[in-house]
């Protein structure tokens, strides 16, 4: 996988609508946090969705459009912290900086890539709106650290 926020294939998910995991790189289910809404750099909130927390990545699954989705593996999370400004965001949130591929590497992109793609590729910026922001930001944190623990060893 690389760096950056990726789209998640709709069609990669098991019979309960869960996103079906690496398990052959060991990825488990960490935790699951129903009506999460996620905002990308500037656009505008998408409808609500599951977040998944895997020993790997986060994974965000739109439950209005079933192929949606959007995934981003925790070598590309460079910060977590919560937003408390109600005039940026209704209420508190989980503000994520996405480190981005080499831009090199992005300049050399095939000319079949869609524009949505190549937007996505730009985004720099996550927000996640959760009804408990800090149970899902301790989730992601516990999970980010035994991703980096693991990598260590």
């Amino acid at each position: 996988m690389g760096l950056g926020l990726l789209h998640f294939d709709g069609h990669v998910v098991d019979n309960d609508g869960r996103p079906l995991l690496e398990s052959d790189d060991g990825e488990e289910l960490m935790h699951v946090e129903p009506g999460v809404t996620v905002a990308l750099g500037s656009r505008p909130m998408e409808s609500p969705g599951t977040l998944y927390v895997t020993s790997r990545r986060v994974i965000w699954l739109s439950d209005a459009d079933k192929g949606k989705g959007y995934v981003v593996d925790f070598l590309s999370l460079s910060l977590h912290a919560v937003l408390r400004d109600l005039e940026t965001n209704p209420f508190p949130c989980i503000y994520t900086q996405i480190e981005k591929g080499d831009e090199d590497e992005e300049s050399e992109s095939s000319d079949s890539e869609s524009n949505d793609d190549l937007e996505l590729s730009k985004v720099t910026e996550m927000r996640l709106l959760a009804s408990d922001v800090g149970k899902c930001i301790l989730a992601i944190m516990h999970a980010s650290y035994c991703f980096h623990l693991w990598q260590v060893h």
